[in-house]
Order: C-alpha cells, then sequence, then structure tokens
C-alpha cells in the first residue's frame, strides 16, 4: 500500500493544502511547521478521528469549522479516496471509503475498511510504522543494570517495540506490591495472614468465655421459645376475636335477610308486564291530559264563536255578502273611468260661459271704446255656434256615464247599511268597500282559527285510543300503585340476592347465626387473651433480665462478629492470591511468548538487522546475534561487545536497523514513516542512512520528514513546508 496524495481541508495549521508522495518522500521543514501534523492527518485518515487527551495532541483548526480532508492510496493496482470531515461541535464525523479495481467503484463503511486494512490498526501505526526518535529510545544504563538491559532490547527486537517489556515490568512490579518474602511484614499479603492469625486468637478467647455462659444462654432460649409459643396463642386469638367482631359487625345484615327470606317475594307482575302496564299507563296519562286540553280548547272557542255572533259579522260572513263584494269589485274601474268623464263633459259649458261674459264686458265697452263692444260680439257670438255644436256628443256621453254610475250604486246600495253616509265620490265608496272586504276576509281567518271539526275529530280519535286501554286494562287507574308494590318486591329481591351473595362469606347460612351467643364467645376470648398477655409480659421479662445479664459478661466483639470478620480476612487474603498468582502466570506467559518468538522470528530479524546495521555504520559493525539470551555486537575486527558497551548514537543506529528488520520481517506492504531519528547520526552515517532509505523504497514506500534542510534523498519527492 502506498500514498499518493493528501488533501487537507483543515487539520491544525494546514488549511487547503494538497501533497503528492512518491515511493521516497521526504518532508523538510523547521520547527513548528506541520510535519509532525501532516503524520498525524495520515493516522486519522487510516484509523479515524481521535479525542484530544494528554497523549493526542488536538488537532482542530483555529479559523475553521471543517476539520479533516482526503488522502488517495495505491495497493495492489486498486486505487483508494478515504476522506473524513467533522464539523466541530456539531455530532459524529463523516466517513466514506471508494475503492476503484479496472474502472469499478465499490464504497467500503467502516467497518468494511478496517477489515481491509488489517491487521493494521492506529496502535500499530503509531509504534511500529511510525519510526521516532521516541519510540527508538531504549532505556540508558542508569535506568538498569546490563541483564535487564539485554532484556529490554531482545523484547524490542522481537516484537517491535518495548510495549510488551513496559508490560511485563508493570506486572512485576504489581506482583512485588502484593508478596516478596514472609519477612516483609508491609505487604498485603503477609499483612492479611497477620490478621487472620489475631482474629482466630480473639475467637479462641471468646469461645472460652461464652462457654461459662452456656447455661444461662439455654434457658434464656428455652423461654425466647416459649415466648414465640405465647406470641403464636396470642395471635390465634386475636384472630378468633376479630373473626367474632366482624361477624358481630353484620348482624344487622344478617337480621335483614332474613326477615326478607321470610317474606312472600312472588312477583305479581313479570318484568313484561310491568313494563306493558307502565307503558300503557303512561299512554292513558298522555291521552288524558290531551283530552283536558282539547276539551278547554272547545269551550275556549265556543266562548269565542260567541262573541263574533254580531249583526255585522253575520252580514260579512254571509255567501252573498262576498258574492257581490266580487261583483262590485269588477265594476270598480268602470266607475272611476265614468266619473272622470262626467268631470270632464261638465266642463265643457265653458263656451257658453264665456260667451255670456263677452256679452257683459261688450255692454260694458259702449261707454269706453265701440271697436272693443264689436269685438266682444264676435267672441261671444263664436262660443255660442261652439256650445250649439259640442252639446249634442256631451249629452250622449253623460247619459252613458251616469247610467254606468247609477249600475254601480245600485250594487253599493247592497252594503248601504255598513257605508259611511258622507261617501260620495266613487274613490270613497272604493275606499269603504275595500275596508269591508279587509274585514271579510280577517273574519274569515278568525272563524278558521276557531274552527272545530279539527279539534273534535282529535279528541274523539284520543278517546277511542283511551277506550281501547281500558279495554285491555280496566283497571289502568291503579297501575302506579301495583308498579310501586313490583317495585318494591324487585327492590327486596335484588336486596336479597346481594346480601345472600355478602354474607354467604362470613357465615354458614344454613345455620342460624346465634348474635349474643357469638358475643359470649368473643368475650371468653378476649378474657383469655388478657391473661396470655400477662403470661407474656412475664416471659418476656425474664428473658431481658437473662439477656442483660449476659451481654454484661459479653465484651464489646461477639463471636458473630469475629466470625464475619474471620472470613472477610479471608477473602481478603485469596483475593491476594489470586491477583498475586494471576500476574505471575502473565509475566510466565510473557516470558515463553519470548521465548517462543526469539527461536522462531528473531533469527530472521537478527540476519535482516545485521545487514542494514553494517551498511548505517559503514560496516564498522557487522554483525548481530543472540548468545544466551544476550544481545552481541561484532565488528569488523570480530570483536563482540554487550549493547551496554556501545555509544549513545550507535545505540540508534541499531534500534533503527532492528525496527526496519522487524518490518521488513512482517512482509506487510505499508510505507515506513521516519520522524526525525537521525539526530545523533554523524554526516557520513547520515548518507548511508539516506542510501539506506533510497534502497528500502525501492520494495515499500518510506516518508521521511525531517527539519534538516540539507538532507534532500530525491529531488521530485521532497515536499518543503
Amino acid at each position: 500500500m502506498k500514498i499518493k496524495q493528501l488533501k487537507i481541508e483543515g487539520f491544525g495549521k494546514l488549511i487547503n493544502q494538497t501533497y503528492d508522495f512518491k515511493n521516497l518522500t521526504t518532508v523538510i521543514g523547521d520547527n513548528e511547521t506541520g510535519k509532525s501534523t501532516i503524520l498525524a492527518f495520515i493516522k486519522y485518515m487510516l484509523f479515524g478521528f481521535e479525542n484530544a487527551t494528554t497523549s493526542n495532541q488536538n488537532y482542530n483548526p483555529l479559523d475553521l469549522k471543517r476539520y479533516g480532508g482526503q488522502i488517495l492510496l495505491l495497493h495492489e493496482g486498486k486505487e483508494i479516496q478515504i476522506e473524513r470531515v467533522k464539523i466541530l461541535r456539531s455530532g459524529k464525523p463523516s466517513f466514506s471509503c471508494e475503492l476503484t479495481d479496472g474502472g469499478i467503484v465499490r464504497e467500503l463503511d467502516e467497518s468494511a475498511w478496517r477489515d481491509f486494512i488489517r491487521p493494521l490498526n492506529a496502535k500499530v501505526f503509531s509504534e511500529i510504522y511510525s519510526v521516532t526518535q521516541d519510540n527508538l529510545q531504549i532505556s540508558t544504563v542508569k535506568d538498569y543494570n546490563a541483564e535487564r538491559l539485554d532484556e529490554e532490547w531482545r523484547m524490542s527486537a522481537t516484537t517491535g517495540t518495548v510495549a510488551l517489556f513496559d508490560q511485563m515490568q508493570d506486572l512485576a512490579r504489581t506482583r512485588d506490591d502484593i508478596f516478596t518474602t514472609s519477612r516483609a511484614t508491609k505487604k498485603p499479603l503477609n499483612q492479611a495472614l497477620a490478621d487472620i492469625s489475631t482474629v482466630k486468637e480473639a475467637i479462641i478467647k471468646k469461645t472460652a468465655e461464652e462457654a461459662a455462659l452456656l447455661p444461662l444462654m439455654t434457658k434464656n432460649e428455652a423461654l425466647s421459645q416459649e415466648i414465640v409459643t405465647c406470641r403464636d396463642t396470642q395471635e390465634t386469638l386475636d384472630i378468633a376475636i376479630n373473626q367474632g367482631k366482624h361477624r358481630l359487625s353484620y348482624l344487622a345484615e344478617y337480621q335483614e335477610y332474613r326477615q326478607l327470606q321470610s317474606q312472600d317475594l312472588t312477583n305479581i307482575l313479570s318484568s313484561e308486564e310491568a313494563d306493558n302496564l307502565r307503558q300503557k299507563h303512561g299512554l292513558h296519562e298522555k291521552y288524558s291530559q290531551e283530552l283536558v286540553v282539547l276539551n278547554q280548547k272547545i269551550s275556549e272557542n265556543t266562548v269565542a264563536l260567541e262573541k263574533l255572533e254580531t249583526p255585522k259579522n253575520q252580514f260579512l260572513k254571509n255567501a252573498k255578502t262576498t258574492s257581490r263584494l266580487d261583483q262590485v269589485k269588477l265594476a270598480y274601474p268602470q266607475a272611476i273611468s265614468a266619473e272622470q268623464q262626467i268631470k270632464q263633459l261638465t266642463f265643457s259649458k265653458q263656451y257658453l260661459i264665456i260667451a255670456v261674459i263677452a256679452l257683459i264686458l261688450m255692454g260694458i265697452s259702449f261707454l269706453i271704446n265701440p271697436l272693443l263692444v264689436a269685438l266682444f260680439l264676435v267672441v261671444s257670438i263664436v262660443m255660442f255656434v261652439l256650445q250649439v255644436r259640442m252639446s249634442r256628443v256631451t249629452q250622449a256621453k253623460l247619459a252613458t256615464n251616469q247610467a254606468v254610475l247609477s249600475d254601480f250604486d245600485i250594487e253599493v246600495a247592497y252594503f248601504s247599511d255598513w257605508v259611511p253616509e258622507n261617501c260620495l265620490t266613487v274613490a270613497d265608496k272604493i275606499a269603504a268597500l275595500t275596508t269591508i272586504d279587509k274585514e271579510v276576509q280577517e273574519l274569515k281567518l278568525l272563524l278558521s282559527r276557531y274552527d272545530q271539526r279539527e279539534t273534535i275529530e282529535k279528541m274523539t280519535a284520543l278517546q277511542a285510543l283511551d277506550n281501547a286501554i281500558f279495554e285491555e286494562l280496566p283497571d289502568i287507574d291503579t297501575a302506579p300503585k301495583l308498579l310501586a308494590q313490583w317495585a318494591q318486591q324487585s327492590r327486596d329481591l335484588l336486596r336479597l340476592t346481594r346480601l345472600k351473595e355478602q354474607l354467604s362469606e362470613i357465615f354458614d347460612l344454613t345455620i342460624v347465626f346465634n348474635g349474643n351467643k357469638e358475643q359470649m364467645v368473643v368475650d371468653q376470648k378476649i378474657a383469655e387473651k388478657a391473661k396470655g398477655a400477662i403470661k407474656l409480659n412475664a416471659l418476656i421479662d425474664e428473658h431481658a433480665r437473662n439477656l442483660a445479664v449476659i451481654n454484661q459478661q459479653k465484651t464489646d466483639t461477639t463471636l458473630a462478629n469475629l466470625s464475619a470478620k474471620l472470613a472477610r480476612k479471608k477473602e481478603i487474603l485469596r483475593d491476594h492470591l489470586a491477583d498475586f498468582a494471576t500476574k505471575s502466570a502473565e509475566i510466565k506467559l510473557i516470558e515463553a511468548v519470548m521465548m517462543s518468538l526469539s527461536s522462531e522470528t528473531l533469527p530472521d530479524i537478527l540476519t535482516r538487522a545485521s545487514s542494514l546495521f553494517s551498511r548505517l555504520t559503514d560496516h564498522v559493525w557487522r554483525k548481530i546475534y543472540l548468545e544466551k539470551d544476550i544481545l552481541w555486537v561484532e565488528n569488523s575486527r570480530q570483536q563482540s561487545l554487550r549493547l551496554i558497551d556501545l555509544s549513545t548514537g550507535t545505540r540508534d543506529q541499531l534500534q533503527l536497523a532492528l525496527r526496519l528488520a522487524f518490518i521488513q520481517s512482517k512482509h506487510q506492504d505499508f510505507p515506513i514513516f521516519l520522524d526525525d531519528n537521525f539526530l545523533r547520526f554523524d554526516s557520513k552515517r547520515r548518507l548511508n542512512f539516506s542510501n539506506m532509505l533510497a534502497t528500502i523504497a525501492k520494495d515499500r514506500q518510506v516518508i521521511l520528514l525531517t527539519s534538516d534542510q540539507g538532507l534532500a534523498i530525491e529531488t521530485k519527492g521532497t515536499i518543503h513546508l
């Protein structure tokens, strides 16, 4: 697997950056320019975001809310693109992974991606494949003696890290904190043994003290049993008394039950008959009320009709009056027209009047002017001529119209008794007749309101229905009393049933209950309970006195407490022993695993490491080998030295050779990351280091992060920060 490209949206101080990687890539930059940030970004993209802790730096960008980016990988001809983005303070980060194989794109979820990259994980990435000065550092001579240092180096060479050695040291330290030798009295295991011995001695002493109190304790136990027996007897009496009182509390209900049971509660009616009787009585009451209302209405209508029998009302309700009104209504238009024409014809006499006036004026004009006399004479002659001509036609029309008015007056004469005398004109007569017509209509409406036929028919029908009820039930008027008797019997039957259900749980209803006898039994048991209470109190007092004597002779710690304390101490001892045995077994297991790994994998690792160490040291040191669980280094003069005898820089080179050899032995196609782990190399060995990395980069990707501006292994693969 190789890293092809990084796209950083926001991660630490790196914002919107893209970096392309080669097989051998050197990231060069001063301190705090982002080298470690790039390494952390690769780890987070591959294995997920980590929360900021004392061991994990917080890489949240200061000026952006988006946190993360993309990484592009190549693996066995497949292209893998992973994107992880987290919006600050908004929940879980997003993850997407696309695997492109021959043009086919497949998406992997988080679980599938972890399965794909297994056995690599964040811990292996940080402790094995991320080679830093810190995780290469092995303890110095000041920390351990030569044997411990050799053991740590051997474990580091075998597993690639000192984590297992540190774990075994922690186990040994916690095991020794529990127990070392029997003389170490402050160790928890020895303290638990001493505490158990002390508690056992106290138990022996306490047992001897309590042996002297055995007779009194035996007697007190007998008293305790007797007290329990008396209390049981008292409880039995309490139950009997309460049961008797409970029965007596229902004495009134029992007596009511016996009384109801002695009555004849055979229903006089069935439910259907009672319902029918109730329904028919309701109808009878309804009909009776309606008949009363109808009779009252008929009486009121009769009185009202009598009041309406006046001469004028008799005239108005006469059929002839209505007929004559209808006839005269038809003559209204002709009469009105005739009256108007007569008025107009009357005004046609004006010509004669004008002629007369002209003659008068002519006579007066004799004294004034002869011309005026002649003029008035001509006018009078003309007016006379016109009057003569028009008088013939007017007389004919007047005769016709007067005949119409005469006929109309004849029709009106029928109503003369009820028409006012001052009605001279046709309009006045029509107004009077209209009033009479209105009164006729109002009278008809009023008479229809007091019409008795419908009321009488309805009353007859109701009377027939009520008579039918009497024919079916002649005693319908006594229905309320009969229904009341039936309802009372029904209530009594229901009450009897309920009392039977209630009392059957309290009494044996097949036997007559005697309240007086039951009261005597209750009083007798109350007296027995009082005697028993006196005896019980005496026993309790004696038991208390004996118990006080026993407690006075006992010390503060009883035998039961000591036994419980001994059990707790044994549990503590058992826990210490289990913890000690577990840690001892884990240490032996780790040692056995290390022995197995040393014999199986360490020879291959040492062979690879010898070649790398020789190249780094310019063949000054040629071989690394294991002899009697001790790592030896042989130089070009065939001299062998232990690790403790090497210089600090040479140790760094040796540890680097062992780490790289371990990585190569695992045959995992994964990049190696080296972060300024050659700071104690001299210039010659730095050059050897550069050449060695170029060789390794032919088989796997190598990414070097350094602040050494003079170290440029490959120009195309150099990233300057």
